[in-house]
């Protein structure tokens, strides 16, 4: 049985037609979602960073920025970070995130890095239509995702 809908509000239309077409999740779920695959492809001694570089999936890690981005953004935690090839900054980024994430505690550097802020913003740097690819990439889903980001809270 179809069911029918006349509006002449384009935002209605667009619910209506997600809500056929779509499963609706939350961020909340999307992102625990995108986590259990992500904890699923880890690997010994390599960071979600470093994975998603190699890869090319996800954010990219490493990869989503250019050099003088990356060693902008380790140059607080990683010694001469100017001085370094990329080869090299990666390798110790990598080390350095791993290192964050046992001494958090933590199944990811993606969730240090929500709880920190310290080298990206992790769930918080993705719009929803973002986490939404994301999902269609990583787990097959076609969702749309709905919700505010909220800034994680320490």
């Amino acid at each position: 049985m179809h069911e029918t809908i006349v509006t002449r509000d384009p935002a209605v239309a667009r619910l209506h037609w997600n809500r056929m077409n779509e499963t609706i999740v939350t961020r909340e779920t999307a992102v625990a979602r995108l986590r259990r695959k992500l904890i699923a492809m880890q690997e010994e001694g390599k960071s979600v960073c470093r994975i998603a570089a190699e890869k090319g999936l996800f954010c990219r890690g490493f990869r989503r920025y250019g050099d003088d981005e990356l060693r902008f953004r380790y140059a607080a935690t990683i010694e001469n970070a100017s001085q370094l090839t990329r080869a090299e900054l990666e390798e110790r980024a990598n080390a350095w995130q791993l290192q964050r994430q046992k001494q958090e505690g933590t199944l990811l550097c993606c969730d240090v890095q929500f709880m920190t802020y310290e080298t990206c913003h992790a769930w918080d740097d993705f719009s929803n239509e973002e986490l939404s690819r994301f999902c269609a990439e990583m787990l097959g889903e076609k969702v749309h995702v709905t919700g505010k980001i909220s800034p994680a809270v320490l």
